[in-house]
């Protein structure tokens, strides 16, 4: 049996992701290698980053950075206005908690940062998290280049 490695990749990020969303996600350091598997070290540290942030920093404002760039940036295969309308229904009525979320349920909502805040139950500055985010990913990049020039 053959595996298209890049596509099992894609898939092991986004699940990832989904467990990052809803706090099951595993250690960081344990998923290098499965997010890494297609070779993609550059995409692999992104996600890494992402995960050492939620472990740093306030996970909440992570989750709630996730859910903003799933919600308003990934694709859905079927526009869904409905789907938007019930999530923000149940944000609103606080019957959604975080552990409920997947990648379906949130793409295609474009949730705003006022639905995010109330979701994740704090207001933070997503500017901040995405530059904390980024700078993570500066050290394992650095990291990384140090290791490899040895």
């Amino acid at each position: 049996m053959e595996y298209d490695l890049d596509a099992l990749a894609q898939q092991i990020r986004l699940a990832y992701a989904e467990h990052l969303i809803r706090c099951t996600d595993l250690p960081p350091a344990e998923m290098e290698d499965f997010l890494s598997l297609d070779g993609d070290l550059d995409q692999a540290r992104r996600w890494l980053a992402l995960g050492y942030a939620k472990r740093r920093y306030d996970p909440r404002e992570v989750q709630g950075l996730l859910i903003y760039l799933f919600s308003n940036y990934y694709p859905t295969l079927v526009d869904d206005p409905a789907k938007g309308k019930l999530l923000r229904r149940a944000i609103a009525r606080k019957t959604v908690k975080l552990s409920d979320l997947t990648i379906e349920k949130i793409s295609g909502t474009r949730l705003d940062w006022a639905e995010i805040f109330r979701l994740v139950g704090k207001e933070f500055n997503p500017t901040r998290v995405k530059e904390r985010v980024r700078a993570i990913y500066e050290e394992l990049k650095g990291a990384k280049h140090e290791s490899s020039s040895r």
